[in-house]
Parts: C-alpha cells; sequence; structure tokens
C-alpha cells in the first residue's frame, strides 16, 4: 500500500538542548535576519555518524543534514528529501526522492547517496552509533536516481522513525571523512564558522530545496553552560532566547518581565538516578528497589526544577504514545527501603559515589537532594563533579561508575535497557526477548502490549530510577516566532525562526 505521512507520536545520549536567540528587529532589517543561539553545551564533534551526543543534532540534524523522512514539531513522521515512499509488507520499501535537491558542495542528491549512508551505517567498520538499527537491512537495491529500495530481514516497527532519526542523516559519499568538523547535506543553513570553545556559525543556504525558507540569514550558537550567565546574558541583550540553558528558578521572573516571553512545553528527556548492575551492591535487585523506594519523586522535582516536569515511573514518557503512568509503582516508603537493605545483607547500609557532569545544572541539583533522602535509609553518597568529557568515558563508556544522573533525550529509546554492554550493565534476558519481539510487531495494539509488560518489568527491576521529564523551557525575546513548544526528538529545526515583521 502507497504510504505518505505517517503519525508518530514521537517520544530527548545524553543531553541538554539549546534554546533559540535573536539580533533586535532593527538590526535584522539592516543587515539580515540574524539569530543567536545559547547551547549549553559544545558539541564534541559535528559527525551525526560518530556519536551519539544531542549536542550534535542540536546544531545539525535538520539544519545543516536531513534525513530520507522528518519528525516534525508535532511528532509526525513527514517525507522530506523522500517525497514519498511504498511498502506492502513492512519488509520491503521504496523511497522516492525528492528532484532538485542539491548538497551544500553544490552536487545533486541522487539514490546512491541514500545507498552509501545506509551500507556505510551498518558496516561494523565504521563504528555508527546506532548500528544496531540498520542491522536488520539486507540489500539496498538503486532503481534508478532518484529511486531506492530497501529490503528488511524482518518487519521493524520502527524503521521508518529511524530513517527519521540523527544518525540517517544523508551526506555525500567524498564528504564522509570530514563531517567532524565539515558537515555537509542538504539542509537550510551551512557550516560556516566554528570557533572552539566560543561559538558556531550558520549560514543561509541560498539553494535550499524548501521555496521561502529559511528565513534567517545567519545563526550563531554561543556556549554558555551556567544559567546565572545565561540569565544575565539574557539581560544584557548578549543573547535574545534560552532553552535548556535557563534555570527554572528564574522562569516565574522572566515571565513578569515585558521583554520576553516564556514556553513551557514537553520533550523526551528522562531525567534517571542510573545504578551500575555490572557491580556490587547493585547487582542485587533489593538494593536497586531499596534505592528506589528511598526516594521522593515530587520533592526531588520540588527542589531541583522548582516543580517543572513530571514525575516518571518507566523509561517510556508521556509523549510517546505506549506511555504507561508508573509514577506510584514504587511509591516514596524508606521503612521499605531499610527492609530491602537488610534482607539484601545491608542493615547498616553502604557508601557509594554519584557522579555528574555539572554543566548539566540538573544533575547537581537532583544529585544534592536525593544524597539527602538516600542518607535516611542508610545509603551513605558522595557526589563527584566530573567534566563532561570524563563522564563520556568513565560512565557512559568504561561504566566505571556506582551512581550517576543524566537526562536521556533520545525518544524511543528503551532498547538501552536490553542492551547488556550499556553502561547500565543491566542484563535481562526475558527483557531482552519481550523487546525483540516489540521491534518485530506491526499490530499497534499487540506492540502497545508488550510496550506495557516492559514498561512495568522495568519498574519491577529498577535497573535505574526514572525521576523525572526534564521541561522544555524556552526564553525568547518578544517578537521571535517560529520556535517549537514541544520536543518531541532531540533536534531543533530552526528553518522557520523568524523575527515578526
Amino acid at each position: 500500500m502507497a504510504r505518505g505521512p505517517s503519525r508518530f507520536a514521537l517520544v530527548l545520549a545524553l543531553s541538554a538542548l539549546a534554546g533559540i536567540a535573536a539580533l533586535p528587529p532593527a538590526a535584522a532589517a539592516q543587515g539580515g535576519a540574524s539569530l543567536v543561539i545559547q547551547a549549553s553545551t559544545e558539541p564534541p564533534g559535528l559527525d551525526l555518524t560518530a556519536s551519539p551526543a544531542s549536542a550534535i543534532a542540536a546544531v545539525v540534524h535538520y539544519n545543516v543534514q536531513e534525513c530520507l523522512l522528518k519528525v516534525d514539531k508535532t511528532g509526525a513522521l513527514a517525507p522530506w528529501l523522500a517525497e514519498r515512499w511504498y511498502t506492502t509488507d513492512s519488509k520491503n520499501y521504496t523511497f522516492f526522492l525528492k528532484k532538485g535537491v542539491r548538497f551544500h558542495n553544490g552536487r545533486e542528491l541522487r539514490a546512491a547517496d541514500v545507498k552509501f549512508v545506509l551500507e556505510r551505517a551498518r558496516n561494523p567498520e565504521t563504528k555508527h552509533p546506532h548500528r544496531k538499527r540498520y542491522e536488520g537491512i539486507t540489500d539496498i537495491i538503486v532503481k534508478d536516481e532518484y529511486t531506492v529500495s530497501v529490503t528488511l530481514k524482518e518487519p521493524n516497527a520502527n524503521f521508518l522513525l529511524d530513517i527519521a532519526r540523527q544518525g540517517s542523516v544523508i551526506y555525500p559519499r567524498e564528504a564522509a571523512e570530514t563531517l567532524k568538523s565539515q558537515p555537509i547535506g542538504t539542509g537550510p543553513f551551512v557550516l560556516a564558522e566554528w570557533v572552539r570553545g566560543d561559538r558556531i556559525v550558520l549560514t543561509r543556504n541560498k539553494d535550499y530545496h524548501v521555496k521561502g525558507l529559511p528565513k534567517l540569514d545567519k545563526v550563531t550558537y554561543r556556549f554558555i553552560p551556567d544559567p546565572n550567565a545565561v540569565l544575565a546574558a539574557l539581560r544584557s541583550g548578549d543573547i535574545d532566547v534560552s532553552g535548556f540553558g535557563i534555570g527554572p528558578e528564574h522562569v516565574g521572573e522572566l515571565k513578569k518581565d515585558g521583554r520576553f516571553q516564556v514556553i513551557v512545553g514537553d520533550t523526551t528527556n528522562d531525567v534517571i538516578l542510573s545504578m551500575n548492575s555490572g557491580k556490587k551492591p547493585f547487582s542485587d535487585k533489593r538494593v536497586r528497589l531499596a534505592v528506589t523506594h528511598a526516594i521522593d519523586k515530587e520533592e526531588v522535582l520540588k527542589g531541583a526544577m522548582f516543580g517543572l516536569g513530571k514525575v516518571l515511573g518507566s523509561n517510556v514518557d508521556p509523549m510517546n504514545p505506549y506511555f504507561v503512568d508508573l509514577a506510584k509503582a514504587k511509591p516514596h516508603d524508606p521503612a521499605r527501603a531499610k527492609k530491602l537493605l537488610a534482607e539484601a545483607g545491608l542493615p547498616n547500609g553502604f557508601d557509594a559515589v554519584l557522579k555528574v557532569a555539572p554543566q548539566y545544572y540538573y544533575t547537581v541539583r537532583t544529585g544534592e537532594v536525593l544524597v539527602s533522602q538516600l542518607a535516611k535509609v542508610g545509603i551513605r553518597v558522595k557526589i563527584e563533579q566530573i567534566e563532561w568529557g570524563q563522564w563520556l568515558s568513565q560512565v557512559y563508556r568504561e561504566a566505571n561508575f556506582d551512581l550517576s544522573i543524566i537526562g536521556h533525550a533520545e525518544p524511543w529509546d528503551i532498547g538501552n535497557y536490553a542492551n547488556p554492554k550499556y553502561y547500565y550493565r543491566w542484563d535481562s534476558p526475558e527483557f531482552q526477548k519481550l523487546f525483540t519481539q516489540s521491534e518485530t510487531t506491526v499490530d499497534d495494539a499487540r506492540r502497545k502490549d508488550l510496550y506495557a509488560q516492559m514498561q512495568k518489568m522495568l519498574a519491577e527491576e529498577a535497573p535505574a530510577v526514572w525521576l523525572y521529564m526534564h521541561p522544555r523551557l524556552v526564553v525568547t525575546k518578544k517578537g521571535v516566532t517560529g520556535v517549537w513548544k514541544d520536543l518531541p526528538i532531540p533536534s531543533m529545526d530552526l528553518s522557520e525562526v523568524a523575527w515578526q515583521k
């Protein structure tokens, strides 16, 4: 059957997405419309095929590089570089490319480019960060210059979503080796400059394939991690809009300030307390449940986020159509926590180290609340603040940690818990079986049931403590339009952002 735009209520490695800032309308009128974007974290590179960091997606995905399909601001899947697609059995897909689309180097996009990108993504030697998403591809055939077909081993319920995610951006073969510093794509903006430690500048793609877009001539990303510094920059006019960089404690006062407009929305950014199941005592389910019962999530939300956000009970967040509300499944119960610790042979509790990356302000604030709560049941936690690069090395890659806090921004990422080598080091064959079934089940009712089972199992096994959904907090100078309220994917399309005329 023919497939056009499919509706997916999509649900933000590791993350903090930038906000949007702009020069005053007068300046825009004089020299072309410009925006200055406050980013909490500088990307480690700009190659989406080399790293899962959402700081890269915030700059590159949909702005510099695009995919065959696109997740729009409502969470719907829409045709993009592929103007339409077709499948009869959810195993064989044919994509028909939009004609006249040009890469930033001037060459026209062809079906052979799509084949090269997908072949490279599934090649183990390239070490693509999301290679598992492409392992089910058995064949890629270029039928003509604008038509390509993809065959899967078996139905994959997330295949079209995967084609729209950041790991599936389309780029020219000749640019593959320089993507880290000079990404080339088909997007509305072109990378003009990257001054390490200071800024990234994008300029308008005059040959963009969507008529009338982008609406800006220049976008500058400024790296400002400290919330107080972000507030000062807003007030001084150095930046005019902030996303995740602004602290929730400032939202109230900014709402009262006539110079700004404040947007509060939802994200897929699940802030969690991860526990290393690969080492004692967290290899014991009773200890993990004790940690869970020791935590008062509502108090955490108030202390860390001033009540903004939503308490979570599993990996799946409220923007996902298969969401099950398990926020109260394992309630705050210090007596139960102490009993579980005693049953695990730890009647006097234990000592642990909580590693956090302070450039993500919420990790420290959340950790401070948790340390106090855990101490009440005998779990003595010391906070160790480390740089983001150290966090990626020690925690994410080497699993050299006891506890950690970070926001997981990627939607539909429940598969992380089916990977025993993921940094949680949680290994459940039963969960892995359920996840595998969910990936190959295209019947929506059956898949929804499998997701419900997985969520309930996560709550019972507690490989992590799902604390809260980080809210979408955007502060813009009045006159900025086109900013997304909700963030259904850790990528922000800037093509329609503009100054109100």
